[in-house]
């Protein structure tokens, strides 16, 4: 409890300093548009790698074995086509957030459209963050992640946030990388070099890759983690198939390659290519972070399950009853370094695009008070208790069809074609819906629609963005 003052307490040190460095609103939202690479990196993996990317990939490792690998992995695509075909464009627009995109490359009613499919869905994002964050929290103060958890969450990251936004966002996101790093990679050293007591999980790993192991463990072993040993290291499996992969191709991975989180990476940076860099740099560092994580939490449904009636996240056990007392704390800072680097990112992005797209102003003051309203609205999602994958499932499912595909080929096609706007709003609208319906359907009256619509609105989408163009 000590080493969470001391954090809070430096997170807060570094906050209140810039809070006298904010000259204006490219201070607060962009940092100044001149960050170099290396902070840009770093605050592109503090930010990806959030509640998704940590507690619940460790939580689907329990279930579906290594190929929880390919949350992730999907996001390393999104980042290469981001290089590839987005990153110099984007940075060359000289925009302040993702909407604006819109208004420089279609009108300035595509801006409003992008904005509003942001507003809502991104709050579930924020909400996820909360619910991760309040989890760990919870664990620290010896209880689940009730409403005492999520509130001190909602005050702390608010706050947090609303002192020096993204200037201190880029600051705080290098040393939480750094800790974060230290964190989890300490603690697969430790567990797999043998130094647990367990039984040595790296010769093992090595001797199943070694022997191309595919069997797929039937949860026989006499707990709750559904992984009878430490051996099913296939990519697809029964649990996850070539169809599963082929839907968060698109879903998760649209958002990697256009979402409003990680393109606000590339605005920060100084030049196109230290944005390009960093995206490059950052694709293969999350395939090394993906593996080790779904590595701990295959760990942990091995070796550390759950006891008789309770439901832990597997980092969360590690962190509690596993690891000695040094690493534990180095893990538990590095966990709650993940998720708070992801929330804060979120929240300040949400609250620009609110204020500068939605309300047409780019006062600071009111910016700030967005972040407060919209941690509020977040906060009381974050009590619902919905499962956190399946928040950050919902709304990307409900950005990715009506926006990504859209705002990439506008991108890509600006200064070469003209877009008949008509067919490109209209892309937008119904590639959204066929995300949004469902997400309502499933949190209201409990109805599953089957998991490809969203897809068919991706399909639509495009098949309208493309129609919208004219060479001119």
């Amino acid at each position: 409890m000590k080493l969470l003052i001391i954090y809070f307490l430096v997170l807060g040190f570094i906050c209140i300093r810039d809070l006298f460095k904010v000259k204006n609103f490219d201070d607060y939202v962009i940092a100044g548009r001149k960050q170099s690479s290396p902070f840009v990196f770093m605050s592109l993996m503090a930010t990806v790698l959030g509640a998704s990317a940590t507690v619940g990939i460790a939580a689907r490792a329990e279930s579906i074995g290594f190929a929880a690998f390919w949350w992730l992995g999907v996001g390393a695509i999104g980042f290469w086509f981001q290089a590839a075909f987005l990153s110099k464009p984007v940075h060359d627009l000289d925009v302040r957030t993702l909407p604006e995109i819109a208004e420089k490359t279609v009108g300035k009613t595509g801006r409003k459209l992008v904005a509003f499919i942001i507003a809502i869905s991104w709050i579930g994002i924020i909400a996820a963050q909360f619910a991760a964050v309040a989890g760990f929290i919870g664990l620290v103060l010896g209880h689940d992640a009730g409403t005492q958890s999520v509130l001190i969450t909602a005050v702390i990251v608010i706050v947090y946030t609303l002192l020096g936004g993204q200037l201190s966002v880029v600051r705080t996101d290098a040393l939480q990388f750094g800790i974060l790093t230290l964190g989890f990679f300490a603690a697969a050293i430790y567990l797999f070099g043998g130094f647990s007591g367990a039984e040595n999980a790296v010769l093992q790993t090595v001797q199943n890759i070694v022997d191309g192991a595919t069997t797929i463990a039937n949860g026989t072993a006499a707990h709750s983690a559904g992984l009878a040993t430490f051996g099913d290291f296939s990519l697809l499996n029964e649990k996850f198939s070539f169809a599963d992969l082929a839907l968060m191709l698109f879903t998760v991975g649209g958002a990697y390659f256009l979402g409003p989180d990680v393109i606000s990476r590339n605005l920060v940076a100084k030049d196109s290519t230290s944005a390009r860099k960093a995206v490059v740099i950052g694709s293969f560092a999350i395939l090394v972070f993906s593996v080790v994580i779904v590595l701990l939490g295959m760990w942990a449904a091995t070796y550390a399950p759950n006891a008789a009636g309770t439901s832990v996240n597997p980092l969360f056990r590690l962190a509690s009853g596993v690891l000695p007392l040094p690493l534990a704390a180095l893990l538990s800072v590095g966990l709650l370094s993940a998720l708070l680097s992801s929330a804060d990112t979120c929240l300040i992005n949400s609250a620009a695009i609110f204020g500068s797209d939605i309300l047409n102003t780019r006062r600071i003051s009111i910016v700030r008070l967005l972040v407060v309203v919209i941690g509020i609205i977040a906060t009381y999602l974050a009590l619902q208790g919905k499962d956190i994958i399946g928040l950050l499932t919902m709304a990307y499912s409900v950005y990715t069809p009506g926006i990504v595909a859209p705002l990439a080929v506008a991108i890509i096609a600006h200064k070469k074609f003209n877009i008949k706007k008509s067919l490109w709003y209209a892309g937008v609208v119904i590639g959204g819906l066929f995300g949004l319906i469902p997400a309502i359907l499933a949190s209201t009256i409990k109805v599953q629609s089957p998991a490809y619509i969203p897809h068919i609105g991706i399909a639509i989408s495009l098949a309208f963005a493309l129609a919208s163009l004219k060479r001119k």
